[in-house]
């Protein structure tokens, strides 16, 4: 009966542990959000879904910078996190909807990026235990993914990149991964947009 509830108890801890990278980008993510309140006019942050309190706190924002600046980003995401973001956000996509829908895509891309370098760093770390070299045959479960959500994209050039940054630590390579997955997200997004012969 005790080994049920350890079980349980285990299954709940699994269910809900965030990973540290996780929670580094979700911390970022809302202190993206009170960088853009912040940047509102007093006009705007009249009009805001939020309670007054918040309010005040961005018109007193207006003139920090240093340190200041930074510690006022940082209430002001708490504050977010603490009443729920969802409605401020929803007000700031309205007003701008293109530039926040253009950062979401490039986190996307550099998530996606991050994910294939902890990958590929940690396969070449196994083969070279094993007395092996990585190659290009190297199969790569975040590329496969990128690859379905991008069908444009070319994993082996994608593989060869993120080879030559596990070997190198270049930031050139780091570079060209996000050049070759954000081209393939620009061919997709054409794709979407562009009417078929049938509906031209």
């Amino acid at each position: 009966m005790a080994t049920k509830k350890s079980s349980s108890r285990d299954t709940d801890q699994q269910e809900i542990y965030v990973s540290r990278s996780e929670k580094k980008r979700q911390a970022k993510n809302i202190e993206e959000i009170a960088k853009e309140l912040m940047a509102l006019s007093p006009a705007h942050i009249k009009k805001l879904p939020a309670d007054d309190l918040l309010k005040t706190e961005l018109h007193n924002s207006r003139n920090l910078k240093g340190p200041a600046l930074k510690r006022q980003i940082k209430y002001i995401a708490s504050m977010l996190r603490e009443t729920g973001s969802d409605e401020v956000l929803a007000f700031l996509t309205e007003r701008k909807g293109s530039h926040l829908k253009q950062a979401g895509e490039f986190h996307e891309l550099e998530r996606l990026r991050e994910d294939i370098i902890t990958e590929v760093i940690e396969a070449r770390e196994e083969a070279q235990r094993n007395q092996e070299h990585l190659t290009e045959s190297w199969q790569s479960e975040t590329i496969a993914v990128a690859c379905r959500r991008f069908p444009a994209l070319d994993p082996n050039g994608l593989k060869k990149s993120a080879l030559r940054y596990a070997a190198t630590r270049k930031p050139v390579h780091r570079r060209e991964m996000f050049r070759q997955l954000h081209a393939a997200m620009e061919r997709q997004q054409f794709a979407e947009t562009t009417p078929s012969p049938d509906e031209a």
